[in-house]
């Protein structure tokens, strides 16, 4: 299978450099509009099958599998023409899919020509959980999502709030609300919160809170679901990206068990 990276940043490249070698995946495209960066990417194994390319249509026409890892705008850029072309693709900007439009346009396309989208469960555990429990009845889905202040840093949000974190010695909470809205306003945070809207309950009835802690070590995703089958109550302490503290170090490893999933061809779980 000839794989596609859609961004060549901390998790496009911590997928990359994992897949070098499988024998399954014949070639490791890779694209970003700073092509600096998959060109320099390409260069860090000697001998390596990995191909930048400039031009975004050669990218996708030569990939199997488009693993998008970069922004909400790339997905709403490329996600439409690669289900166009019949390709797969694998989304981890997550939170562009609170777009109702693009969303509905990709499910539509895939079906017409034959791809396949794949949604990894990210940074967060108990999507299967959910997943079947959404098959009867849920009556409540709450995200509590707790990160040190480096892990919103350069918020757009926060700063128009002129709030500065670095000042605080006691967690604020500094979003309360559906995840729709959560997702707008912090896209690089809480993709989860769209992968849980997803399979659950919708993006309106999710809800979302946002708490920056200085204590804080680790990004703590608190996930309580309550429907007619019980409640869930899962609590995550994930270690932050030594180069993107914005990422969880387990939101690659997610992807990279998704891709493994679909080439061995065997499937674990719901």
């Amino acid at each position: 299978m000839r794989i596609g990276i859609l961004g060549c940043g901390f998790i496009g490249t911590t997928i990359a450099k994992t897949l070098e070698g499988h024998p399954k995946v014949t070639a490791i495209n890779l694209f970003d509009i700073d092509d600096s960066k998959s060109k320099g990417l390409s260069l860090t194994v000697e001998g390596s099958r990995y191909f930048p390319f400039e031009r975004w249509e050669e990218f996708i026409e030569e990939s199997d599998l488009v693993v998008e890892a970069a922004s909400h705008r790339a997905v709403e850029t490329y996600a439409r023409e690669t289900l166009k072309r019949g390709k797969d693709i694998m989304i981890l900007s997550v939170g562009a899919l609170a777009d109702d439009a693009l969303w509905e346009d990709m499910k539509r396309l895939a079906e017409e020509r034959g791809g396949r989208i794949f949604i990894p469960s990210g940074a967060i555990s108990g999507i299967d959980g959910i997943k079947s429990a959404s098959l009867g009845r849920i009556e409540e889905v709450v995200l509590t999502t707790i990160k040190p202040p480096k892990g919103l840093k350069g918020s757009e949000v926060l700063a128009g709030m002129g709030l500065n974190l670095n000042k605080h010695t006691s967690p604020v909470t500094v979003y309360e609300g559906p995840a729709r809205e959560a997702v707008k306003l912090f896209p690089q945070n809480v993709n989860v919160a769209a992968t849980l809207s997803i399979a659950g309950i919708g993006f309106d009835k999710t809800r979302v809170r946002i708490v920056v802690d200085p204590a804080a070590t680790t990004n703590r995703h608190e996930i309580y679901v309550k429907g007619r089958f019980g409640e869930m109550h899962i609590v995550l302490k994930n270690v932050p990206s030594m180069t993107n503290p914005k990422s969880s170090y387990l939101a690659p490893l997610s992807a990279i068990a998704t891709i493994e999933k679909i080439l061995s061809g065997i499937y674990v779980g719901t």
